[in-house]
């Protein structure tokens, strides 16, 4: 018992200086009090008397206890506590014997979680009492302010050299304990001036590849605008009178339209159909559908100044009606030109869409 009671100081007090940062931070005048409760392995040779007769513990981790412990810092690394601990073993014979444990330790904390611990308890046990050295070491957890978790090992031994561990789990509440310091001030820091976007599309001039794009238009990451495919369609239909290839004057606006179209978009080509009712035969109707297209594509390069390869006609007779020919009104729709044409082109994508 001398031998381990001279390195368990000596251990002690070799980590003691390890505790400077520690004692920066930790307060002192902190009571605590709280329950514990673990296994305990008792020595091989410890007895114990039950019903007059002496009898062996099992051994190994035989024995339970429970109990409570209170402890008080008195400077930053150095406390102290005491406990009392009841205790219950099997033994050898069947059934149990029972006792308590109670005893002081001196607790230095090497950091804010890890500590150890040496102190004398008096063990009673199955009617058989044994002073004991103790030392062990332990781990510990704030859970908020006033609570802590703590897990611990330790071993005993005695006079009559029965040695022991025990390992343990238990809570403690601190009385008084302060609330966490405030976080110190943070001193504002000088704030820089944001980079320059002098078109305002949201990416800045030195990363800017198209400056002065107009702020309506989206752009990409380097600042150019965005676009997207159109296609843009024009259709042109005139209905003509009976026997007649004379454009009607109420049709001039459309034909007008037709050549807005084509000067604005010059790669378009227009191609005009020629159709008829079924009044006359096959092949005079084909001649007159041929006039009809032609009249229209005249007009616009006569007119309008279209270029002549720009403009296609053709006639069909009276083979593809747009509606049955069996009144005059459906013979009237039937008497027509038609023409489709459209330019697929690029966009500027306006923001939002």
């Amino acid at each position: 018992m001398n031998r381990l009671a001279a390195v368990s100081l000596a251990v002690l007090a070799g980590l003691s200086y390890t505790g400077t940062a520690y004692a920066q931070s930790s307060e002192e005048g902190e009571w605590y009090v709280g329950p514990r409760i673990g296994p305990m392995g008792t020595d091989s040779d410890r007895l114990a008397l039950e019903n007059g007769q002496l009898v062996k513990f099992k051994g190994g981790f035989d024995t339970a206890f429970y109990g409570l412990e209170a402890g008080f810092k008195f400077t930053p690394e150095w406390g102290t506590r005491v406990y009392l601990d009841y205790i219950r073993g099997d033994v050898e014979v069947g059934g149990s014997s029972t006792g308590h444990v109670y005893g002081a330790d001196l607790v230095y904390s090497f950091s804010e979680s890890v500590y150890g611990t040496i102190g004398l308890n008096e063990t009673d046990l199955g009617e058989f009492s044994d002073t004991f050295l103790r030392v062990g070491a332990g781990y510990r957890e704030q859970l908020n302010r006033n609570w802590d978790i703590f897990a611990e090992g330790a071993v005993q031994q005695s006079e009559g050299d029965l040695t022991e561990f025990m390992l343990m789990t238990g809570l403690r509440y601190y009385f008084g304990r302060s609330a966490a310091p405030a976080p110190a001030p943070v001193a504002p820091q000088p704030q820089q001036a944001a980079p320059a976007d002098s078109d305002g599309d949201g990416v800045v001039d030195a990363e800017d590849l198209c400056p002065n794009t107009q702020p309506t238009f989206k752009v990409d990451n380097t600042g150019c605008v965005v676009y997207a495919d159109e296609t843009i369609t024009h259709e042109l239909m005139i209905n003509f009178a009976f026997d007649s290839a004379a454009i009607p004057a109420e049709a001039q606006g459309e034909v007008r339209e037709t050549a807005d179209f084509l000067n604005e978009y010059p790669a378009v080509k227009i191609l005009i159909e020629g159709h008829t009712d079924s009044v006359g035969t096959v092949e005079y109707n084909q001649g007159l559908s041929e006039r009809r297209a032609k009249s229209v594509g005249d007009s616009l390069i006569n007119d309008y100044g279209i270029e002549q390869d720009r403009v296609d006609t053709v006639g069909y007779s009276e083979n593809r009606p747009l509606v049955p020919n069996d009144t005059k009104e459906n013979r009237a729709k039937n008497r027509r030109i038609e023409a489709k044409m459209s330019i697929t082109k690029e966009k500027p994508v306006t923001k939002g869409n």
